[in-house]
């Protein structure tokens, strides 16, 4: 097929909503807010037009509540309304604490619902928060103040906190803020905030995150960036806890999405982010635990002290001061967000990986893609099996040198260790204490698998440390999608992975020797039962490869079950994909008999009439995929004409 470029992975730090711990249910319990007969929506809107700034107070905290509940119903609403517009002007407003308020409640809503960030844009929200940005730029002294009682940030430094968080939501998600965000002159005071020994390590990773985001394919800010090169090159010797351990690999992520930083110190980069991945995340999740229940044994015994002590009366200064103390997180919320930062960190470093082996230069392509122009990529099969050239592919090379570093720090072993599925106890008890935790270790395993998968594709065999290595990781991998549960979003890249560890075992046949029909029919039932179509795809593709590597009976069924399964599909991406699967099995091998015997050249021309048709159909929906699936179309016509020639051959032979 044609030729493709891989896709940079964007590199993203996800993080939690802003907590608002010990809220009722804001919609269903609190009276107060539908009295008037106004529901929250109108409430919070008549509140924030109130010229009482604790009445403002009031409605951001409501907003930020409201945002938090998930109702989409609620919070299509408020897009609906002027709120946003209306808040928007509360960034910049004189009194701190209505800043603060607007800031988290905002920050809030793009964390809930990251769709909403094009509306935040439209209506204008960027104006007060880069001006609110622009004040600490300019203001050279600023440093945060930290309450060493409370371990509280001081509410400005906070504010700042909130709104480093809103303005990096907004450009993941809006290219307009982006665009926005380039025109500011804000670079230098986030290069500033990234010393977490002044500022402290909140700012840093969060201004760190920011920077990732607003560097990821932006030639604007690449400039501006080369100017501190040693600041951000400090960030790689950054030792300490879980999340210095996030900040030395955001710093890492920094300079590998600048692609002159990149190139200059990509060993400095893969040193730094190889000790991350070096850390057992298993075994930090698994002390996570245990020290939970420990916790929940101590704090059930303090809660009773605490009641003893509430029986004395409680002065006005002790009230506020214990709910102060109230709000802050717990020592086992404190515990989950540090291993949060490992599990970030750690699938980072796989992202940054990934975009390191898979440069975006022209001369680092493979011949699956879909960018190739209507002729390009088209198989003369006559010619190709005439003079026995029908396998050879186009394998991307990386530079030696960075050949040698990946296989010198073990990145590959580390990333599979990565890519593991968490023991079923662990699971569960994981799953009872954080559901967020739950998420980033997924997202840790599907970013590891897509860089495996991007290593399978620019290694060789013996890189990949050989043949029996890349079967038993095929294997492995198999016994997990068909007995785990069926994840979609694990489910694809781990197929992908599959399907290219087998296509570099295309030569070693007596790997394969003990394989039979039941073992097809779990590939043929994950073709049937999925509802994705890439998966499908890759399914398919593993069908065409073991083609080329299995004995002619099991051929046969193959063969049977791919014309069954085009003949059924609607995706006509999927069918292009299975059509270019059944095409190379013959590049290397001569079934003369099966073709005659499965009548395949009239099976294929009924496929072929098929194909256009659905091709006409969903020509839109194809968009770049469309000239590959056209370079099908084409191979399967001069195939076709190869089939009869070999069946007419073999009948007057016979």
């Amino acid at each position: 097929m044609g030729k493709t470029r891989r896709n940079r992975v964007r590199l993203v730090g996800n993080t939690n909503p802003l907590g608002l711990n010990g809220v009722a249910d804001f919609l269903n319990d609190n009276e107060d807010l539908m009295e008037n007969g106004l529901g929250p929506v109108d409430t919070i809107r008549e509140q924030l037009l109130n010229v009482n700034v604790e009445e403002k107070l009031n409605a951001l905290q409501s907003l930020a509540v409201l945002v938090q509940s998930g109702k989409k119903d609620k919070l299509t609403a408020i897009c609906q309304s002027d709120i946003i517009r209306i808040s928007a002007p509360y960034l910049y407003d004189r009194d701190q604490p209505l800043r603060n308020a607007a800031a988290g409640a905002l920050r809030n809503f793009t964390v809930c619902m990251p769709e909403v960030c094009e509306v935040f844009v439209e209506q204008d929200v960027l104006t007060p928060l880069l001006t609110l940005l622009n004040e600490y730029a300019q203001d050279g002294e600023w440093v945060p103040n930290f309450d060493a009682a409370l371990g509280q940030l001081d509410i400005r430094s906070d504010t700042f906190l909130q709104a480093i968080n809103l303005l990096w939501n907004l450009c993941e998600s809006s290219t307009l803020a982006l665009e926005t965000f380039n025109q500011s002159q804000l670079i230098g005071c986030f290069i500033r905030c990234l010393d977490y020994n002044i500022f402290g390590l909140d700012i840093a990773i969060s201004v760190a995150q920011c920077l990732l985001v607003v560097t990821e394919g932006n030639q604007k800010i690449w400039n501006a960036l080369t100017q501190h090169v040693p600041e951000i090159l400090s960030l790689l010797n950054v030792t300490g806890s879980y999340g210095h351990q996030y900040l030395r690999t955001l710093g890492a992520g920094i300079l590998s999405n600048v692609p002159a930083l990149s190139a200059a110190y990509t060993c400095n980069i893969l040193n730094s982010i190889s000790e991350t991945l070096q850390i057992d995340q298993q075994e930090a999740l698994s002390n996570l635990l245990t020290n939970h229940r420990e916790n929940d044994q101590n704090e059930s015994i303090s809660v009773m002290d605490f009641n003893v002590e509430m029986e004395e009366e409680e002065n006005e200064e002790s009230a506020a001061l214990r709910r102060r103390q109230q709000e802050l997180p717990t020592p086992a919320e404190i515990a989950i967000k540090e291993v949060g930062n490992l599990l970030d960190a750690q699938r980072v470093a796989a992202e940054i990986i990934t975009n390191l082996v898979s440069n975006d230069e022209e001369e680092w392509v493979d011949s699956d893609g879909d960018d190739a122009s209507d002729g390009e990529g088209v198989i003369d099969y006559e010619y190709e099996n005439a003079n026995g050239n029908g396998n050879i592919q186009n394998e991307d090379k990386l530079p030696e040198a960075l050949v040698e570093v990946i296989k010198s720090l073990s990145i590959i072993e580390k990333l599979w260790k990565k890519a593991q599925v968490l023991p079923d106890n662990v699971a569960q008890s994981l799953r009872d204490v954080s559901v967020s935790l739950v998420v980033k270790v997924k997202n840790l395993r599907i970013s590891s698998l897509l860089c495996l998968q991007n290593l399978c594709n620019a290694l060789s065999p013996e890189d990949l440390g050989g043949a029996k290595a890349i079967y038993d990781v095929w294997v492995e991998l198999g016994q997990q999608v068909f007995k785990g549960p069926q994840d979609v979003s694990v489910m694809e890249p781990a197929t992908s992975l599959m399907r290219a560890t087998l296509e570099r075992l295309k030569t070693n046949k007596e790997l394969f020797s003990q394989m039979v029909e039941n073992d097809l029919e779990l590939i043929f039932n994950g073709v049937k039962n999925c509802s994705v179509a890439e998966i499908r795809a890759n399914w398919l593709r593993m069908l065409g490869t073991l083609g080329c590597l299995l004995s002619e009976n099991l051929v046969r069924i193959i063969i049977t079950f791919i014309v069954e399964a085009c003949s059924e599909e609607e995706d006509v991406w999927t069918i292009s994909e299975a059509l270019d699967a059944l095409m190379d099995m013959f590049a290397d091998n001569d079934w003369p008999k099966l073709i005659i015997e499965l009548n395949l050249p009239e099976v294929l021309k009924k496929l072929e009439k098929m194909f256009k048709n659905k091709m006409r159909q969903q020509r839109r929906e194809l968009k770049e995929r469309y000239p590959a699936v056209q370079t099908v179309r084409t191979n399967l016509t001069r195939f076709i004409r190869y089939m009869e020639t070999e069946a007419d051959k073999y009948a007057r032979n016979a």
